[in-house]
């Protein structure tokens, strides 16, 4: 069983470093539930089955219930109670907001289900290892209402440890650790310091410590405001030496939670004691970064396609791909929302209009345009560590018959591979390239539908006297630049010595698989085949030109192809194709790909480093109006900059912006975006052309063609982009990013709409 056969899964309720937690409604009953979406990319599955497996074993009304575990391609999927008040981090936080500081008694409840949740762990000879505020939900907003209930989730960390077992693996949150926990000799009674922070944090506002130094040498100050029993039960749960430490067991039968003091004990609040205690602190820890966010979100999206596919009519017709293809086709003005729900208004304008904003003055672009840095400098780095941080090993490139790491970033940069993520497993990094075959048929006029045939290309001579068997349908790599007609085209034109025009391709109906081997170019890199499959038909009554492909009689022929080499061909009937296991689509082949854009930029530990290394003063950052080191290491990891060095060895930060000119066919008018609408309604006049900015690891093509099918959402077969573009570049100061310039590139592609694909 799917999960969203049995469930819809609706909005997202929280994200951490290892999944995302949605609303999901059981589709038989109406009941409301939680479903926390397990990354396999990021965990790997054996972890994953262990973590739904502990839960599924737990049962105690301070553990979160689990109610079923479900395997998708990309996530592990265990479906749990729903908790509406959100987590403790969240409920400290709108308390912090709404109404100030909380006093500790007003959640002796909460300490009490925390030390139970924990205890109950223990005794089952558990330790979780991960305990903090944001594993630990609420079943209503308000914490400090007698009644509010409190679960512990999350056990992708939890391990069975014997009483007298020592464990040393380090995970989990480090700003919870305790002492022997940073020395990786530790057991059960690191939950209990963990437990400890939490309730510093719920009294204060803040955490107890800043990092290794403090948690090992620092002792606790409690604010004065808190009651004695309170600061007693907090010291002795952060007690650094572990004998001395509560156990879980003294936790819950400590006088704070068990005969607790009531509000009117507690000491009044004085001015001095609320500063001392400086401004409350983000709670929050240990969040996945903007590129892991987008990829989980692009990922439960085609989630959700793959369920309307497998749910739709087999015979049906499937969805024309580019949603917006016929309003951009007909209307004058159409509108589209992105993500954020901002709409951006398009129009097409006249050369006239066009000329007057000044959108396509490109000789004024290049006056005085000069190159600041070499066009793939650094790439070859920004590969390596890519290849490297998913576990394959570099030094291996360029020896016998492998290629090199500058190889691979070339045959990138210029799109013909791509390195992406396998989303089935845990890091996998592939090589992906594109490639189109023809199921290109005989014409319907020489016979009924049982005699048509397919062409099928059985053997290849090269021009070096070498030859082969391939007994595969005829196809070619697809060139960044060109659409999927295109390719087919070539394939015909190229390959095929067949006009085009004689020949009716289907673009509505194009099959599309995935096929991976082994690449021996790029040793324990595995390359993915993605591959479409263009049907056509041959419509010629051309006696000649049909008895240059072997037609009507059905004989075999060859051709000689651009690159020299020879070709020879037969026509198959679908039983002879089948006997010599030609590959059509391979069975079990999935609709929707699991193929997602790799990891890219620093984290913010890696770029303070970094940047340090050259130079740089990181002190500078997060002062005034500049960016923080966690807002540009964002923006690095988005693929929006790059970090890069000139040609005097300085680092600098590089943006690489794609613009289009898309222009209509018919009428040689311009699309331009006209005006941004913010969700608020407040408008903004854009009229500019469409662009977005280029990833590092994006040839320029590839960008293009992601505008057409996000921001656009328009049909690829519907526009042709050219070949030469337009470079502009140019170097600014960049006061929000203090110690670095900023170089703009900006990269101008014309495109020709030319009209519905058919």
């Amino acid at each position: 069983m799917r999960l969203l056969e049995e469930y819809s899964v609706g909005q997202t309720l929280g994200e951490g470093a290892f999944g995302v937690v949605s609303n999901c409604k059981k589709r038989s009953t109406g009941e409301e539930f939680a479903v926390k979406m397990v990354d396999k990319v990021e965990t790997p599955v054996d972890a994953i089955k262990r973590e739904a497996q502990m839960l599924q074993s737990m049962d105690h009304p301070n553990i979160v219930k689990c109610h079923g575990v479900y395997y998708e391609r990309c996530f592990v999927c265990i479906v749990m109670d729903k908790y509406p008040g959100g987590d403790l981090v969240e409920g400290l936080q709108r308390h912090l907001k709404d109404k100030g500081q909380i006093p500790a008694q007003s959640v002796i409840h909460v300490a009490r289900q925390c030390g139970e949740s924990i205890k109950y762990l223990h005794g089952r000879k558990c330790v979780h290892r991960d305990i903090k505020g944001d594993n630990y939900l609420m079943d209503r907003k308000d914490m400090t209402e007698p009644g509010c209930r409190i679960v512990l989730t999350d056990f992708g960390t939890v391990c069975n440890v014997e009483a007298d077992e020592r464990l040393s693996a380090a995970v989990g949150t480090k700003i919870f650790w305790s002492p022997e926990f940073f020395d990786k000799n530790y057991s059960q009674k690191v939950d209990v310091w963990a437990m400890g922070v939490i309730m510093y944090g719920l009294a204060t506002g803040r955490f107890p410590f800043r990092d290794e130094a403090d948690i090992k040498a620092k002792e606790v100050k409690i604010p004065k405001r808190v009651h004695p029993t309170c600061e007693e039960f907090i010291k002795k749960m952060l007690k650094k030496k572990e004998d001395e430490r509560l156990s879980s067991d003294q936790v819950v039968a400590h006088p704070w939670v068990a005969v607790a003091g009531s509000a009117k004990d507690a000491p009044p609040v004085e001015k001095d004691d609320v500063e001392a205690a400086g401004a409350p602190q983000n709670m929050r820890v240990d969040t996945a970064n903007e590129g892991i966010k987008e990829r989980r979100q692009e990922l439960i999206n085609r989630l959700n396609k793959e369920h309307q596919i497998k749910a739709q009519d087999p015979k049906a017709a499937p969805p024309v791909r580019g949603a917006n293809s016929v309003a951009a086709e007909k209307d004058k003005k159409f509108t589209m929302i992105d993500r954020i729900g901002v709409k951006v208004v398009y129009e097409w304008w006249d050369q006239d209009k066009v000329n007057k904003a000044g959108l396509l003055d490109l000789e004024a672009n290049l006056k005085n345009n000069k190159q600041h840095v070499k066009q793939e400098s650094g790439d070859a780095k920004i590969f390596a560590q890519m290849l490297m941080d998913h576990r394959i090993d570099t030094a291996v490139f360029g020896k016998d018959k492998a290629k090199t790491v500058e190889q691979l970033a070339h045959e990138v940069n210029t799109g013909a591979s791509r390195l992406m993520l396998d989303a089935t497993e845990h890091k996998k990094l592939v090589r992906s390239v594109d490639v189109v075959a023809l199921r290109l048929n005989s014409p319907i006029s020489m016979g009924t539908g049982a005699d048509r045939r397919m062409l099928i290309e059985t053997s290849e001579k090269f021009s070096d006297g070498r030859s082969r068997d391939t007994i595969r349908l005829p196809g070619t790599k697809k060139e960044p630049h060109e659409n999927t007609r295109q390719t087919a085209e070539r394939v015909l034109k190229d390959f095929l010595k067949i006009k085009a025009n004689c020949v009716k391709f289907d673009l509505t109906r194009i099959d599309r698989y995935e096929e991976e081997i082994e690449s021996p170019s790029y040793p324990n890199v595995v390359t993915v085949y993605r591959k479409e499959i263009v049907e056509g038909t041959v419509i010629s009554n051309d006696i000649g030109e049909l008895s240059g492909i072997g037609l009507p009689t059905f004989t075999a022929w060859k051709a000689c192809a651009a690159d020299g080499n020879t070709k020879s061909f037969e026509w198959y009937t679908d039983v002879q194709a089948e006997a010599k296991k030609v590959k059509l689509k391979p069975e079990g082949a999935e609709a929707v790909s699991t193929l997602v854009r790799a990891p890219i930029g620093l984290s913010e530990d890696a770029l303070r480093l970094h940047l340090r290394s050259m130079g740089v003063d990181v002190t500078a950052f997060g002062q005034g109006t500049t960016k923080t080191l966690k807002e540009f290491s964002a923006e690095l990891i988005r693929g929006e900059s790059t970090l890069m060095q000139d040609q005097d060895g300085k680092i600098i930060r590089v943006v690489d912006v794609v613009v289009m000119m898309i222009t209509k066919a018919s009428t040689n008018e311009v699309l331009v975006q006209t005006e941004q609408v913010s969700p608020d309604g407040t408008k903004k006049v854009l009229d500019r052309l469409p662009g977005a900015k280029r990833r590092p690891d994006e040839n320029q093509f590839l960008s293009a063609r992601r505008i057409l099918r996000r921001q656009l959402e328009i049909d690829e077969n519907q526009v042709q982009l050219e070949q030469e573009v337009v470079n502009v570049e140019e170097e600014h100061a960049s006061p929000n990013f203090p110690g670095l310039k900023t170089v703009y590139r900006k990269r101008i592609i014309k495109a020709i709409w030319v009209g519905k694909a058919s």
